[in-house]
């Protein structure tokens, strides 16, 4: 079976590039990262794929997953999402680390194309008020590369996952907002973090009177 290490350096040699100058295209300083990807010495986190993916002109989903281009996202048709508890989404930083099923705390039915690693997740906590109440449910997908102004899953050394709103950075770096001003926004050049995935979808919980 391929490694994801085998592909990222068989897309490399197709596209007739050294290891310098993909990670030229990936806004890396040393070429040392791609070398210790291509051996698989090093995992790669789900962000780095990401980048990794647009600088080979590839999906995510089949630098990741191994699958064609058109096939990391399920066609159009009801699918049930596992519904994970902010630790479970926490878990997932490595492409290799896919959140099962097995352990869900529940299932969301969602109707649409989505990656095969997608999943649901309840708000908690009251940092992301008034648009995100506690018991409204999202549905992430760590193939969909957050834009400027979108909502993320993320990861920031705790071992719980983070729901805020990004924010790019001219050097290039992001920022996590709350939408909540009680709440402090995390800088990625202050404190490690990583993009579990995007949010594709809100469903609000109407709560009784």
């Amino acid at each position: 079976m391929e490694t994801i290490g085998q592909r990222i350096k068989r897309f490399r040699e197709e596209l007739s590039i050294s290891q310098a100058e993909l990670a030229q295209r990936c806004g890396w300083l040393s070429q040392s990262r791609i070398g210790n990807y291509e051996t698989d010495s090093r995992k790669v986190s789900v962000e780095d794929a990401v980048v990794l993916a647009k600088a080979l002109n590839v999906n995510p989903g089949e630098l990741i997953l191994g699958t064609p281009d058109n096939a990391s996202f399920t066609s159009a048709g009801e699918r049930y999402l596992p519904l994970v508890s902010y630790v479970q989404a926490g878990t997932f930083t490595e492409p290799d680390n896919l959140l099962s099923a097995e352990g869900a705390k529940g299932h969301v039915m969602y109707d649409g194309p989505i990656s095969e690693v997608a999943f649901a997740l309840k708000i908690k906590g009251d940092s992301m008020e008034p648009e995100f109440k506690e018991g409204d449910t999202i549905i992430i997908d760590p193939m969909v590369a957050p834009h400027p102004g979108e909502f993320v899953i993320a990861k920031n050394g705790d071992h719980e996952a983070t729901f805020k709103k990004y924010r790019l950075k001219a050097n290039g770096s992001f920022e996590l907002v709350p939408l909540n001003p009680d709440y402090p926004t995390i800088d990625s050049d202050i404190q490690p973090v990583k993009i579990i995935g995007t949010m594709i979808e809100h469903r609000i919980h109407r709560r009784k009177r």
